[in-house]
């Protein structure tokens, strides 16, 4: 189960329906922070949540069950001391609340259809030519962040990461 803490967070007033799907002891806990918002990280009340809950009480010593994803670095490319903090997030040299989640970075949707389709070539599929263009554009603004931890490859290997930290736990043998 991927839980959205900020989604939640934002259109569900109960606390007690947040903690209802936070306490799932495999639930991944996925916090959103747009890139703008990097310099508050430690203000964020859905990594707040997260980080209350963090460790799973019935699987204590996997660690973290949180992934981080910064969101629209598109929108903060011009802001020098926003993309700095979204680097020292990348590098795990952020605040000390978040240097134990692994970040990764994405992009909005500012790379046009057009654009895309006009990039792609008979053999690759749209989704394919989209997540290579942010990758590219990430890379270009993000220049001190690891390329792994850059784009929706990146997040799709974090949540992968989760999720074969809990196969190896629950079924040790196979």
């Amino acid at each position: 189960m991927l839980v959205d803490l900020p989604g939640l967070d934002h259109h569900i007033m109960d606390k007690s329906t947040v903690s209802e799907y936070v306490e799932h002891n495999d639930a991944i806990l996925v916090v959103i922070v747009p890139a703008a918002q990097a310099l508050e990280i430690e203000s964020s009340r859905a990594l707040k949540l997260a980080k209350e809950r963090r460790r799973s009480s019935f699987l204590p010593f996997i660690g973290t069950r949180i992934v981080g994803v910064i969101s629209k670095i598109d929108q903060a490319a011009s802001d020098q001391k926003a993309i700095a903090a979204v680097e020292a997030l990348l590098l795990n040299k952020g605040p000390t609340k978040a240097q134990d989640i692994p970040w990764v970075a994405l992009i909005g949707q500012s790379v046009t259809t057009t654009t895309l389709k006009s990039r792609s070539s008979g053999s690759e599929n749209y989704f394919e030519t989209a997540w290579r263009a942010e990758s590219e554009s990430l890379k270009s603004i993000l220049t001190g962040a690891p390329p792994s931890k850059l784009g929706r490859m990146a997040l799709v290997d974090a949540l992968a990461q989760q999720i074969q930290n809990r196969m190896k736990l629950r079924v040790p043998n196979l």
